[in-house]
């Protein structure tokens, strides 16, 4: 366990003891973000390095490159795309040279999108020969938990730092990422935030603020696989809210157009900031564990006359932006750690470089969520 406070770890550690008290045990390592040496001596020590000290843009980048240059596979639970898409500027090459796989966004952002539609793409190959045309990923029937103050801080900084032709890229490109590795792009555009009636589910779609994150990472997958695992032809993905009809959807792209200029107009997003919780502030212990979160799923096939597969994945019993994401980032680690042969057995994933959780784990992390206690299933295939 390493951190810069060896007094905070210290009391984890003791908290971690009265759960289980093997961990009384767990060695600490000390090194702040920002000192390289020290940053260096904690990757050479470990076989996986998990990061969630964000913004990643302001105290990631030397952990990264610590741990190709120590040979050491990493993963985190960033959401900040520019900086992801610098990561494979910077890292993939050498990473890929070295063995070493660098995984992003391996928290709620993105893992219930990208492993959702691996999975449903998965299902489609395997169990019904045909590729997948379309998957949309829906927030449905969530309750509780919270907002993260990083969450906010790491979207505040990108808007701060960032600039206009980024922001626009990011906006406006659903290949974002894809493209940062030279792979190309395809007919696919964001979600955007005006409601969309979503025919296959039957339902209304409104605007999810973190699909803008989520769908790149998707098609980032997709492109990395299509020479081994091709998705389908033009496949696309859609992300939204789940609404009750066009009027709840309407509604929701009001909020986020609200939220969007607030944050986009620095005086303002100043003053908002203030009111919002501040990094390393979120939702207590009770709202965490009186919480749920579900995805739906639905996939549409390839073939001249498609069928509808349905889906979900989900945790019905706690939160998505805290528990979920620290188990999603565990269960990544352990599958590299652990999983290695299963993983350089499997010839459909990419083996090394700066990848996405799908890309490079697929069904091997599926395997490990649902072991965990998550739900990630299949339901349903019925013509369009």
């Amino acid at each position: 366990m390493a951190g810069r406070d060896p007094k905070k770890l210290e009391q984890v550690r003791a908290d971690l003891a009265r759960i289980n008290p093997a961990c009384k045990d767990v060695p600490i390592l000390t090194a702040d973000a920002l000192d390289k040496p020290a940053v260096s001596r904690v990757a050479a020590q470990a076989e996986v390095v998990l990061s969630t000290a964000g913004p990643f843009a302001k105290y990631g980048d030397n952990l990264v490159e610590a741990a190709v240059a120590e040979g050491t596979h990493y993963a985190d639970i960033t959401g900040e795309v520019t900086w992801v898409k610098r990561s494979i500027q910077r890292n993939h090459k050498q990473a890929a040279a070295k063995g070493v796989r660098v995984l992003h966004c391996c928290g709620f952002d993105s893992v219930p999108s990208d492993l959702g539609a691996y999975m449903m793409v998965e299902h489609c190959k395997e169990k019904l020969g045909v590729g997948v045309s379309q998957v949309y990923g829906l927030l449905a029937g969530g309750k509780g938990g919270g907002i993260s103050g990083g969450t906010i801080e790491s979207g505040a900084v990108m808007m701060a730092t960032e600039t206009s032709a980024e922001l626009s890229a990011v906006a406006n490109n659903a290949y974002y990422l894809a493209e940062a590795h030279g792979l190309p792009g395809g007919p696919d555009k964001p979600a955007g935030i005006l409601p969309r009636y979503i025919a296959p589910a039957k339902v209304w779609g409104g605007p999810w603020f973190m699909e803008g994150v989520n769908g790149k990472v998707v098609h980032e997958s997709a492109a990395l696989m299509q020479a081994t695992y091709p998705y389908g032809k033009d496949f696309k993905y859609y992300e939204g809210v789940a609404c009750s009809g066009l009027l709840g959807a309407s509604l929701l792209t009001g909020i986020t157009a609200m939220i969007g200029i607030t944050f986009g107009i620095p005086p303002l997003r100043s003053v908002v900031r203030r009111l919002l919780p501040a990094p390393g502030q979120g939702p207590d212990e009770a709202a965490r564990k009186n919480a749920a979160w579900r995805m739906d799923l639905v996939a549409v096939t390839d073939e001249p006359q498609p069928r509808v597969v349905k889906g979900h994945c989900g945790d019905p019993a706690r939160d998505a932006g805290y528990w979920s994401t620290s188990r999603m980032l565990l269960e990544t680690g352990l599958a590299m750690a652990l999983e290695g042969a299963r993983l350089r057995a499997d010839a459909r994933l990419a083996q090394a470089g700066v990848l996405s959780p799908g890309a490079a784990l697929g069904p091997v992390l599926v395997e490990r969520l649902r072991g965990a206690g998550f739900q990630w299933e299949v339901e349903s295939v019925q013509p369009l």
